[in-house]
């Protein structure tokens, strides 16, 4: 799965937002995002993931529900960064 990158801002052009759900699901109104910053603290709960020639960090701990009205689809991130990111936010969901 290669998690999509979105833009919250309407003309941007660099995504601050990284989608944590399988787009089969995009009939829903709502997207589970969490933010994807350059310059972002690095914890044991974040990822540092490529992006182009930008080192960008990937906050799964700061997940949350967006409607999909307000996103602008930018890219897709690789496979590798995008299991890293899935296999993180699963350890942040209580058991």
């Amino acid at each position: 799965m290669r998690l999509a990158l979105y833009s919250s801002v309407s003309r941007g052009e660099t995504p601050n937002l990284v989608s944590i759900q399988d787009e089969r699901l995009d009939f829903l109104p709502t997207v589970l995002v969490c933010p994807f910053r350059p310059g972002a603290e690095v914890t044991d709960f974040r990822v540092e993931a490529q992006w182009r020639d930008s080192t960008f960090v990937v906050c799964p701990d700061l997940t949350r529900p967006i409607r999909r009205t307000g996103l602008r689809f930018i890219d897709h991130l690789d496979e590798a960064a995008s299991e890293v990111i899935l296999t993180t936010f699963q350890h942040l969901l209580p058991r």
